[in-house]
This record gives C-alpha cells, sequence and structure tokens, in this order.
C-alpha cells in the first residue's frame, strides 16, 4: 500500500485506510486501560501524528500484545464487572467477558470496510474469515 492509497478519502465513517485502522487501535488502546482500570483514557498524541501503516503498526503491536497478557492474567475474574465511561459521556458497568466480544465486533464490522477500501483502490483484500484465522495459526 502507498502512502497515497493510505490516506485517500474513499468515504464512509472513517473515509481512509489510515483513519479506520486509527480509530480501531484507538478503541483497543481505551479498552485495555479500561481492563486495566482506567475508565477513560486518553488517546495519545502520538496516535494522531502516524501517517503511514509501518508507524501505525508499530504503535498497534504492543497494545495488541499487552490486551493478550491482560486477559491472559484476568482469567479468573472474567465475571468481575468494569465500570467506565464512553468518549460520549455515557456509563456502564458490564462483566469483564462481555468486553471481549464487543472488542471483537468492533474489529470485524471495521475489518469489512477495510476490506471494501481495498478493493475500491484495485488491490485484493487477505481473507478475514474466522475459519482462515485459525487455519492459519493451526498450520
Amino acid at each position: 500500500m502507498t502512502d497515497e492509497e493510505w490516506n485517500k478519502e474513499l468515504g464512509g465513517s472513517f473515509p481512509s485506510l489510515h483513519l479506520v485502522c486509527k480509530h480501531i487501535m484507538s478503541a483497543d488502546y481505551r479498552w485495555l486501560h479500561r481492563w486495566k482500570g482506567v475508565s477513560l483514557a486518553p488517546i495519545p498524541d502520538a496516535f494522531n501524528a502516524q501517517n503511514n501503516s509501518t508507524q501505525l503498526a508499530a504503535l498497534w503491536q504492543p497494545i495488541m500484545d499487552e490486551m493478550k497478557a491482560t486477559v491472559e492474567t484476568n482469567k479468573d475474574a472474567l465475571d468481575k464487572l468494569l465500570v467506565f465511561t464512553t468518549a460520549k459521556g455515557d456509563n456502564y458497568s458490564v462483566p469483564f467477558w462481555q468486553t471481549f466480544y464487543q472488542v471483537v465486533n468492533h474489529g470485524t464490522y471495521h475489518r469489512g470496510q477495510i476490506t471494501n477500501m481495498i478493493r475500491m483502490l484495485n488491490r485484493q483484500p487477505v481473507g478475514t474469515d474466522m475459519l482462515l484465522f485459525f487455519a492459519e495459526k493451526n498450520s
């Protein structure tokens, strides 16, 4: 993906690949911090300064690694209530395990948008089916 393609406005709620990926990363960051007891973590300024996919991936990978580690270390607290406030000011109190569904569902929704954007750029996206993911992980 060229930087031009990465930043090209294609329409939608997050009109470029860059913006939709930054949105998912920011949401992951907030969920990670909610899991660690921070109700509404501010998005780091560094997230807004990234203009290419390599830079964004370098920021995102540690977040994903820490999310996985946080879930692993809290397996005995799946029913623990998470109390947090959204950026819109809505307050929630939900079991820890239910937030996993939100994180996965949110990512799935936006991966569909990304797939469409890649096609709009006349490129071939990778498969995003869960069976493909698990087959690759198990091979």
